[in-house]
């Protein structure tokens, strides 16, 4: 894949789960303890620098209580 095109996706993924997070009114600690994710490794996903693996996806769908196909769609 294209870096540019990567680190857009990364980040526009990032912004959804923040604003999926937020809506939740859900800091990054407590998603972390929910989805058993440490919470800095939430904040890279969500500034777009870091590319969650299937697991995390599913981990922190779990943590958001929705269904990963929400989580993916941004």
């Amino acid at each position: 894949m294209n870096n540019t095109r990567d680190e857009k996706m990364l980040k526009s993924f990032g912004k959804h789960l923040q604003k999926i997070r937020n809506q939740k009114k859900l800091s990054l600690r407590k998603l972390g303890d929910l989805a058993d994710v440490d919470f800095s490794q939430i904040h890279r996903i969500e500034k777009g620098q870091s590319n969650p693996t299937l697991t995390m996806l599913f981990a922190l769908a779990g943590g958001l209580e929705i269904p990963v196909d929400e989580l993916l769609n941004f």
